[in-house]
């Protein structure tokens, strides 16, 4: 899997000049936001988003996130030490 550089939203223009991620229900996931890391996976989204944009009456535009900061890695935990007498 290659290192993801940019990140990829769906964004909704709020009547009152904020942003929020647009999100839904895709089958077999449950509610996710609609983001990504290609256009792919954006251009899946591109028809619920057209009807949300109608039925909710505002602008939704494709965003693209690129500039990556690292902030904290979690990793899993080390393997227990096992007991000689265990």
């Amino acid at each position: 899997m290659p290192r993801i550089n940019c990140l990829y939203a769906w964004v909704a223009q709020e009547k009152d000049g904020g942003e929020g991620v647009v999100g839904g229900v895709v089958p077999g996931f449950g509610g996710t936001p609609f983001i990504g890391a290609d256009m792919e996976r954006m251009e899946s989204y591109r028809p619920i988003v057209a009807e949300m944009a109608a039925f909710m009456g505002l602008e939704i535009m494709l965003v693209r996130f690129a500039v990556r900061s690292d902030l904290e890695a979690v990793s899993p935990p080390s393997p227990k030490a096992t007991n000689a007498d265990d």
